[in-house]
């Protein structure tokens, strides 16, 4: 007998079942916890399992619950990972075109950062980014262009930066037959039905729009200067986007605090049953606060209570088949900032230390090849831990911005794990939810 089993399974007791999981298929079964004992049983002897059980071998073996034993699962994740992060043209900017918002949050990272400045992207900016994408799509012959609008809030200058930007990248790319999406992270605050109708013909499909809880807790966190609440302007933009852009992708953020998650629950009755089928909820703890048994159990029950009323929702840390951590990690993504200066992730300071690369007028970018060197020098998940670690397939390690920031200041590796609200347990619990193997 040539197999041996998968070094990626994962067991998971539920109730009166047992759910057994595999992190480099994502594949998922439920068993009672008799037939678990007889499964584990026949499992220490492969060869005596396939005799007396083939069909349920097969297909235990097709999920990749037993593997040949001449295949090395780490070194098809390493694999995989070349692939995501280097063997494609596929393009993904971010664009800021502006870090001001018309908003105070108390948490904002930019903020944080002190990476504020008055004013947006001017017209010598603007020319670049498009000479540059002509570039892109023209000499550098990219399969697809993902354009990401971040900030800031990147609405404030919709009219100056983002229509002629976006409609010159929309004209060519049918132009060069090349797939064309765009993505915008928006509090919704300066958007009307004209203003999303125009999206919609810019190629606008995908939107990540943040509520801070329900309208009392909302309204006390995202305000204009008045002090005026912005919740019921979010929502009914919200379900405006969906109304507008039939095929909508809208990512729900919630960011949360030890109060937020409170009464959270009342913001189902406000969004539109229409609504709920584009929406994917995103819980994401506000990175000022720590968490309690006590915060990550209501999360748990937050999330199942979402889940039963039509909104599903997922967690940062689980990203079966991906192959990476960040669309940061891949090659061909970076964040044109404001001013011209290139850096690789948005979740930072901007700081001249994280400067990748200076667009240039004629659209060239010139690269900081030195910083990239580093960077890129090993994957995400290259050390001890990660690698011999079950949950690898569906982590892949920190970022590539936390990895860098452990080595230049010589610090261990940090475990994505080590932070989670979260558990593994949980998400598979809730996974075999979605896929009707339990109740």
């Amino acid at each position: 007998m040539m197999d041996k089993i998968s070094y990626y399974n994962i067991e998971t007791e539920y109730n009166d079942n047992m759910l057994l999981y595999n992190t480099l298929t994502d594949s998922l079964i439920c068993f009672t916890k008799e037939e678990f004992l007889d499964v584990k049983l026949l499992l220490e002897d492969l060869q005596t399992f396939n005799a007396q059980y083939s069909i349920l071998y097969g297909e235990l073996k097709k999920a990749g619950f037993i593997v040949s034993n001449n295949f090395n699962e780490l070194d098809y994740i390493k694999l995989q990972n070349k692939r995501r992060v280097f063997a494609n043209n596929d393009f993904h900017i971010t664009i800021n075109p502006t870090l001001d918002c018309n908003l105070s949050c108390w948490y904002c990272s930019t903020e944080y950062a002190k990476a504020k400045h008055n004013g947006g992207m001017n017209p010598d900016v603007v020319n670049s980014v498009i000479a540059h994408i002509r570039d892109v799509i023209e000499v550098q012959k990219a399969a697809s262009l993902h354009l990401d609008w971040f900030g800031g809030e990147p609405l404030m200058y919709f009219d100056e930066v983002i229509v002629p930007i976006s409609s010159f990248a929309n004209k060519l790319a049918k132009k060069n037959n090349v797939r064309f999406s765009q993505h915008i992270t928006t509090n919704t605050t300066l958007m009307d039905a004209d203003r999303i109708r125009r999206m919609k013909e810019l190629n606008f499909f995908s939107f990540q729009i943040p509520i801070d809880g329900n309208k009392e807790r909302h309204n006390k966190i995202k305000y204009f200067k008045g002090k005026q609440g912005t919740y019921r302007l979010v929502i009914d933009n919200l379900n405006m986007i969906a109304d507008i852009i039939p095929n909508v992708r809208i990512t729900l953020r919630i960011n949360y605090d030890k109060q937020t998650l409170k009464k959270i629950q009342d913001i189902m009755k406000d969004i539109a049953e229409k609504s709920k089928s584009h929406i994917q909820v995103d819980f994401q703890k506000v990175w000022q606060i720590s968490c309690t048994d006590k915060d990550k159990n209501q999360l748990k029950e937050t999330k199942e209570a979402f889940r039963l009323n039509g909104l599903n929702s997922d967690f940062w840390a689980y990203s079966p088949r991906t192959f990476y951590r960040c669309y940061s990690d891949k090659f061909h993504q970076y964040t044109i900032n404001y001013d011209g200066k290139i850096y690789k992730c948005t979740a930072q300071d901007y700081g001249g230390d994280k400067v990748i690369g200076h667009l240039l007028p004629n659209g060239q970018v010139s690269w900081n090849d030195e910083l990239l060197s580093i960077l890129f020098s090993q994957s995400t998940f290259e050390n001890k831990r990660c690698l011999e670690c079950k949950q690898l397939p569906i982590c892949m390690g920190p970022c590539i911005q936390r990895i860098y920031e452990a080595r230049i200041n010589n610090t261990p590796v940090p475990c994505v794990f080590d932070y989670v609200q979260y558990s593994l347990s949980s998400y598979i619990v809730e996974d075999a939810k979605k896929r009707n193997l339990i109740k």
